[in-house]
């Protein structure tokens, strides 16, 4: 098979259509349109159906489809790799991200990356957790550092890197704020500001509340935690927050006060494709953000 065929093939199926994958890899339409049918001939068998709403898969084509992305893929990391050993402080590094770590971890930590690694770039995609695990599993991105769900794809490797407990902010002189420490059942129906679903913390949120048989009384939802925390300011109403979005100059617009009892935990994680290393620049990328961190995070090897 050639690989400028299977190019024309995979661009087809991302594209869904002809036209438009043509279009992306600056071919004409009838040439994308014969490697398609040279792959055909070869294998004997469709590998695509055509119909007015576009292009689909058939069981063939789910096969070659696989084969073929594994098969760019280990030539993309040879490239990578014969890159990082004529030139190992030149390259790029794409880490896939939620808000919390491109707010309030990244900036500092990619300040001193390129103090180390001149050369280097980092490329950051934030994303909500769904969106980074697909970016990670389709080798859109080298690295996703998510809000760490109950199940992931059995292509990933992951591991947790912190671990912090959720927070409650709330607006200045509001009653509860006469208290050192508030219990869970504090909150109850009161109004609240939250992340909006289908934020990975907002679920974890979302689980307690219904094991404690609590519920809150939602005023306003974000996907931002810089908005969540501005409405809270304004009296709006209430929230748990995650640690790390607390920032020194928080204290002077909110009042944060830790969770009593049992805290509701929340774990970042990293993760990768099994079949993708993370290299010398991503794993020195993750050693930044370990001592950034202050804590301990076994590096993929």
């Amino acid at each position: 098979m050639d690989l400028r065929q299977l190019e024309s093939f995979r661009a087809v199926v991302r594209e869904g259509s002809f036209t438009a994958a043509a279009r992306g890899l600056h071919m004409t339409q009838p040439a994308v349109s014969l490697h398609v049918k040279a792959l055909e001939d070869e294998l004997g068998a469709r590998i695509l159906t055509r119909d007015g709403r576009g292009v689909a898969l058939t069981p063939v084509g789910r096969v070659l489809l696989g084969a073929a992305e594994a098969a760019f893929a280990a030539l993309e990391d040879g490239r990578r790799r014969v890159r990082e050993l004529l030139e190992p402080e030149r390259g790029t590094v794409t880490l896939a991200c939620g808000d919390t770590v491109a707010l309030y971890l990244l900036p500092p930590v990619l300040t001193a990356f390129r103090r180390a690694h001149p050369l280097a770039e980092v490329r950051v995609r934030n994303h909500a957790t769904r969106s980074v695990l697909d970016e990670v599993l389709r080798r859109e991105a080298d690295l996703g550092i998510v809000t760490r769900p109950p199940h992931l794809p059995p292509e990933l490797w992951a591991r947790t890197i912190h671990q912090e407990p959720l927070v409650v902010a709330l607006p200045p002189g509001h009653p509860l704020a006469a208290r050192p420490a508030l219990a869970l059942a504090d909150l109850a129906g009161h109004s609240a500001v939250l992340l909006a679903r289908p934020a990975e913390t907002r679920a974890i949120l979302d689980r307690a509340l219904r094991s404690a048989g609590i519920e809150l009384v939602p005023a306003m939802e974000s996907g931002n935690l810089e908005v969540v925390k501005t409405y809270v300011a304004h009296g709006v109403g209430v929230s748990l927050l995650p640690a790390l979005a607390v920032t020194p100059a928080d204290p002077a617009r909110l009042a944060i006060r830790p969770l009593a009892g049992a805290p509701i935990k929340r774990r970042l994680a990293l993760v990768r494709r099994r079949d993708r290393p993370a290299g010398h620049l991503g794993t020195s990328l993750l050693r930044l953000l370990a001592e950034h961190l202050k804590g301990r995070v076994d590096l993929p090897r």
